[in-house]
């Protein structure tokens, strides 16, 4: 008998909407039943992202169980760069899968020529294992509020 493999990194789609949301749904603080409305995974925020392409998931080959995910999107013609990758959020169980997600979009922006991939700086005030990841990678404060890793030399 072959058991069923999951593809273990994806591109998150529309189809994946209802997948994201509940897991993060799961995750979120219960006593906090307002959350939802100004989450990064709030459904209209979901319904943005998914389409654009950029966003991706990890799950267990095994039994196809969502681990993580980062939401992303092109940027064009931002601070005299023609593309940037903006990373809105990034989620997962562990560091190590949150660690892949956000290497897998530098890597795959550096593929398709993007310029820098940015962040908020909040998301490094909110986990400190993903300001971790950033200054690894290079990445340098470059307003009060924003932080940038370059993927090219320009």
């Amino acid at each position: 008998m072959t058991s069923t493999r999951f593809p273990e990194l994806q591109v998150l789609s529309l189809n994946e909407l209802d997948l994201v949301h509940g897991w993060s749904r799961a995750r979120s603080n219960p006593d906090d039943p307002f959350e939802g409305w100004t989450a990064p995974w709030r459904t209209e925020s979901l319904q943005h992202y998914l389409k654009l392409g950029w966003s991706m998931f990890k799950r267990d080959p095994d039994t196809g169980e969502l681990l993580g995910y980062v939401l992303a999107q092109p940027i064009l013609f931002l601070r005299t760069q023609t593309q940037s990758v903006w990373i809105e959020y990034v989620d997962a169980l562990t560091p190590a899968i949150k660690t892949e997600l956000v290497d897998t979009i530098i890597r795959v922006s550096r593929e398709k020529h993007m310029q820098r991939v940015l962040f908020e700086g909040r998301l490094l005030a909110m986990d400190q294992g993903l300001g971790e990841i950033i200054r690894g990678r290079g990445g340098r404060v470059i307003e009060e509020d924003m932080i940038e890793i370059a993927t090219t030399k320009g």
